[in-house]
């Protein structure tokens, strides 16, 4: 019977790897891409990016939020990356000058977000994040991992799009009609099954010959450098990615059906800092709780901490054994792309059940509409729309989320503010929980 327990808590921390993979390789693929590293610097970056994953989300259950979040590469911050190897091209600044104003960058912003986590800036916040905002913002991050699942799917050719529709259809059924265990390991099987399928198809690269054991630099790029400018964007990207560790929190409260206290917030902010920190001091991407981890959670109605605990071992063991990433690294992407398209799925769904606590009338009408419209919109756009703003403004006004949620922010404490008393009941009911 042990040894059933064993092997069941194993399968589930599978299923955590597996539904986070695909947007943790997608990280150090297009990061790398746009620093001008080669392979093996990116195999590298990979390696880093599953051992920050692993050690990040261990810290967090430790001494910060204390849930089941993987904290893993955050898209806000690859995508300032882009956006600053981007600018150095045009500007005819070498990229090696870049990498290294990334690494002083990010230490900057780690601490920063490490001292307002510890000083509780979200206790003093909270009340800024009603329903419908934490709903808009897990609303718009659905729809954002949706939109990277449907270009993932699109992205590898007819087989593959064929597989990974026939890996989505039946993570559909092994949910709606599979019961236990079958039902539980609804995406880790299905993920074997696209895998063996892109095998056969011949659409599967193994890893060649590596390493077996290696620990990460300090430093792989240089010393870190602290351009003005690169150390602004990230610090004020960081401020803005408060409201994505509020919204992935209040995500897994939504899951789970248990309210954390106010200080656990400010705890997990103050970890993710240090994690931020870390990825400085190591060369890596900065990281974040991730909401699609509530969606796991809800989806499989898996709340046990052990398979968690096991998989950020997992994930430190791919970081220290680069056989191991590479194994997962060769997961095709319109596989890894399906799960995404069931990630975005249960966030999006969180944030419509979040928007429809209070009763929603004309007033809450606008906030809703304009927010997610706006977010959507800035999706939308290509990025040559960017390509004349300032660096540290396209960092901020590209990203959708941000754009989404600073905009229900403000319809909802600023332009269209509730009189001081309807505002006090509501922020009682909601923080009642300190």
């Amino acid at each position: 019977m042990l040894l059933k327990e064993k092997g069941i808590v194993a399968l589930y921390a599978l299923q955590w790897l597996v539904y986070h993979i695909g947007i943790i390789i997608s990280a150090p693929i297009v990061v790398g891409n746009a620093l001008g590293l080669n392979p093996a610097e990116i195999g590298k970056l990979s390696q880093l990016t599953f051992f920050l994953t692993g050690i990040a989300s261990l810290i967090q259950i430790r001494f910060g939020h204390g849930g089941l979040l993987i904290e893993g590469p955050a898209a806000p911050w690859w995508a300032a990356c882009v956006i600053l190897a981007g600018i150095a091209k045009e500007m005819g600044r070498p990229l090696a000058s870049v990498r290294t104003d990334i690494e002083g960058a990010m230490i900057v912003a780690g601490l920063t977000l490490a001292v307002l986590g510890w000083i509780g800036l979200i206790k003093w916040a909270r009340s800024l994040f009603t329903n419908r905002v934490t709903g808009i913002l897990l609303m718009l991050l659905g729809l954002q991992i949706g939109g990277v699942g449907i270009k993932g799917l699109a992205g590898g050719g007819l087989k593959l799009l064929i597989i990974g529709l026939l890996v989505l259809l039946m993570v559909i059924y092994l949910t709606l009609h599979g019961r236990g265990l079958l039902k539980n390991s609804a995406i880790i099987l299905s993920v074997a099954f696209g895998w063996l399928l892109s095998f056969l198809a011949g659409e599967v690269i193994l890893p060649g010959g590596t390493t077996w054991f290696s620990l990460p630099p300090l430093f792989p790029w240089g010393p870190p450098s602290f351009e003005i400018g690169s150390v602004v964007s990230f610090l004020l990207l960081g401020l803005l990615l408060i409201p994505n560790v509020v919204g992935s929190i209040a995500a897994l409260e939504a899951a789970t059906g248990e309210r954390l206290p106010l200080k656990k917030y400010d705890r997990g902010l103050a970890v993710s800092g240090t994690a931020n920190f870390l990825a400085g001091v190591f060369g890596g991407i900065g990281t974040i709780p991730f909401a699609i981890s509530a969606g796991l959670i809800s989806f499989s109605g898996n709340k046990s901490p052990k398979p968690f605990i096991l998989s950020c071992v997992i994930f430190i063991a791919m970081g220290l054994f680069p056989p191991l990433g590479a194994l997962a690294g060769s997961v095709p992407q319109p596989v890894a792309a399906a799960i995404l398209l069931v990630s975005g799925c249960s966030l999006a769904m969180i944030g419509l059940q979040d928007m429809g606590r209070e009763e929603i009338t004309l007033r809450e009408n606008f906030i809703i509409g304009l927010s997610l419209l706006s977010g959507i919109g800035v999706m939308l756009l290509p990025p040559s729309q960017w390509e004349q703003i300032p660096g540290w403004a396209a960092g901020v006004l590209s990203n959708g989320v941000i754009v989404g949620v600073l905009g229900s922010i403000l319809l909802e404490h600023v332009v269209l503010r509730k009189p001081r008393q309807s505002v006090s009941q509501s922020v009682t009911g909601k923080v009642g929980h300190n």
